[in-house]
């Protein structure tokens, strides 16, 4: 079987999970960029934007953006570091976690839902998200030797 049939199968899933997220993430006017650096700073409170840009494979310049965003919502906590003052620490504001909690149950049951038809075992869930895993670790390994 050609490895190209994986990738398309990948991109056709994306498209249509994401418009089924977007009327979610509108609501809160959310891009799919910034809800993702949201949920990274929920599941890291304290990170950096160097941080971000390096767990999500984002340049820096557009973490900043989505940062300035989310901060111009008043989502965010940025504070400066311990040892470093110019190092500014990010935390999600009460009414960050209150809206990212909301779309977090919302996405959850709508992913729920997509899934709930197939009567995936938890075992093929566990397969496919690490078979996925392992294809993004390898493209990122790929990328930075290309870096080199």
């Amino acid at each position: 079987m050609e490895p190209s049939i994986l990738f398309d199968h990948f991109t056709k899933l994306y498209r249509p999970y994401i418009k089924l997220v977007h009327p979610l993430l509108d609501e809160h006017q959310l891009y799919p960029a910034q809800w993702l650096v949201m949920k990274d700073i929920a599941i890291n409170p304290g990170t950096t934007l160097v941080q971000i840009s390096k767990r999500r494979s984002i340049e820096k310049p557009t973490t900043r953006k989505i940062l300035k965003a989310l901060d111009a919502q008043g989502w965010l906590l940025i504070r400066p570091g311990e040892v470093d003052k110019r190092e500014k620490h990010l935390y999600l504001s009460e009414s960050g976690q209150a809206i990212h909690e909301k779309l977090k149950l919302q996405i959850g049951q709508l992913q729920r839902q997509a899934i709930e038809p197939l009567q995936l075992s938890d075992d093929e869930i566990a397969r496919a998200t690490d078979i996925l895993e392992q294809l993004y670790q390898s493209l990122l390994a790929q990328l930075q030797n290309d870096e080199i």
